[in-house]
């Protein structure tokens, strides 16, 4: 068993003022006193029979080991040799959990580098998908229009452009039952509107079935400002 170290932080008591005292009337014909002192320092200046015990223990075993001959040197040699024995071994045990936790680290790092490079690389397949179909339908589409009469087909596009600025295409609007939320078809285009619960206005814009435009409209709470953000 390791020897455990005596106190040495005893402090003398400190109280403010003079020592307080209640008298208690026992009933029998004796008083108590209660000790109702306002102390500063209390805990630390109590010295009590487990102390001085345990200090009669070991001067005890020091006197009964010099009285029996014992070499304290050698006694207390072999107390350190153990001593030092436990610490490398305690110390051995601690730098095998440091090892372990920090290997454990090092794999969590690993597991979470992997997972960013799968993700990052999942939304790159992702975005490269959507590239290469928003670039054939674009293709597909100019692929059209130059082949043939192109300067019919420029022409014609100019005025079906002048005609949408003028607001007359031919186009079908559906409004959902509560009015929150309106379709509107042309050809292949689909314009959505969605009238948000904080005031705001989306309107999403697809061609082919792609999501081409975001718009965010939003006011200011005095209405003297309308902000748009387009992605």
């Amino acid at each position: 068993m390791a020897w455990e170290l005596l106190r040495t932080d005893y402090k003398d008591a400190v109280w403010s003022g003079m020592r307080r005292f209640i008298p208690i009337d026992n009933m029998d014909g004796t008083f108590s006193y209660q000790d109702v002192t306002r102390y500063a320092v209390y805990d630390e200046a109590f010295f009590g029979a487990i102390d001085a015990n345990r200090i009669n223990e070991a001067v005890n075993a020091i006197m009964a080991a010099l009285e029996n001959g014992t070499d304290l040197y050698e006694a207390f040699q072999l107390f350190f040799n153990n001593q030092k024995l436990l610490f490398s071994d305690q110390l051995k045990k601690d730098t095998k959990e440091f090892e372990e936790y920090v290997e454990d680290l090092k794999q969590q790092g690993d597991d979470i580098i992997g997972t960013i490079k799968t993700d990052y690389r999942q939304e790159m397949d992702e975005f490269e998908s959507l590239q290469q179909q928003l670039f054939t339908v674009w293709f597909d589409g100019i692929r059209e229009k130059l082949t043939g009469d192109i300067a019919t087909k420029l022409q014609k596009e100019i005025d079906d452009l002048n005609t949408k600025l003028d607001s007359f295409v031919p186009k079908t609007t559906v409004f959902s039952a509560n009015g929150k939320h309106i379709t509107e078809t042309s050809g292949d285009e689909v314009k959505e509107i969605d009238f948000n619960t904080d005031g705001s206005i989306t309107e999403r814009m697809y061609r082919g079935g792609l999501l081409i435009h975001t718009k965010t409209t939003r006011f200011s709470p005095d209405g003297t400002e309308i902000k748009e953000e387009v992605s």
